[in-house]
């Protein structure tokens, strides 16, 4: 409050600025150590993201955009529904996922094409018994997961595949490559075999399709702890992100954090 004139001097002498009046000194969210999870980009596969939550030995990343700007949270029950309940062959394409994403993982290399293009239309097939079948199953701008076949593999192309995925770290001609770059295909070789390609593909999609963007429960680095605390009491959540005024991320917090 109002200071007195002794105060006053000692402050004058020592050149010390009036300190500002505080009405309450409960802590703050800013005044406790939180857990600084680095924030992830919206692109990254749902593999990536898997991979950075059992490196950092948590099950909630925080996603981010320009200037460390908060956008969502992706947290590992979103990868479980992604993995069990989606029985779509069109998701891939729906989710718009980086061909880039996909051959990383597959833990394979883009061999023709664009890796920065996306996957934007079609279904995921794979081949079943040479090209014929092609002709009546395959549709434009499909990804075809096949072997090393080049009769399939020109097929594909022919019938307007949007990438072939290349099983079993089969070599693809010169012919193949060539004639995908006519079309804008790309190819992708993986070391997996059919099935396991097909199994894990749907990893690759990006995160922004399955992370929780709307109704996020944060708080700001001037929360009071007990206010927190009681926020906490009533949710189910096991973290939750911390923002600056800006609404930048700067953290997470968790309830057995807290306590």
């Amino acid at each position: 409050g109002n200071i007195n004139e002794e105060t006053r001097y000692v402050l004058d002498y020592f050149q010390v600025e009036e300190p500002e009046l505080v009405t309450d000194v409960r802590a703050q969210m800013k005044d406790i150590s939180f857990r600084q999870t680095a924030g992830v980009n919206d692109h990254i596969s749902l593999k990536r993201a898997w991979e950075l939550m059992k490196m950092e030995d948590v099950v909630t990343l925080p996603v981010v955009g320009s200037n460390n700007r908060l956008r969502g949270l992706i947290v590992t029950s979103d990868i479980a529904t992604s993995y069990m309940d989606v029985y779509d062959n069109r998701i891939l394409a729906t989710a718009k996922t980086l061909y880039k994403n996909i051959a990383e993982t597959l833990e394979g290399n883009i061999l023709a094409g664009n890796e920065h293009a996306y996957f934007m239309k079609g279904r995921v097939i794979a081949e079943i018994s040479g090209p014929d079948w092609m002709e009546e199953y395959m549709e434009p701008d499909d990804l075809v997961i096949l072997g090393g076949h080049m009769p399939s593999q020109l097929k594909a192309i022919e019938h307007n595949a949007s990438c072939l995925v290349v099983c079993m770290g089969l070599a693809v001609s010169r012919e193949v490559i060539e004639a995908a770059n006519r079309r804008d295909c790309v190819i992708i070789g993986t070391p997996y075999d059919t099935f396991t390609a097909a199994r894990l593909i749907n990893q690759s999609m990006p995160i922004k399709y399955f992370m929780t963007k709307a109704n996020l429960i944060q708080f700001d680095l001037e929360d009071f702890v007990d206010d927190v605390k009681e926020v906490m009491s009533k949710v189910r959540h096991r973290d939750f992100p911390i923002v600056d005024e800006e609404n930048n991320y700067v953290g997470m917090v968790s309830r057995r954090y807290l306590l």
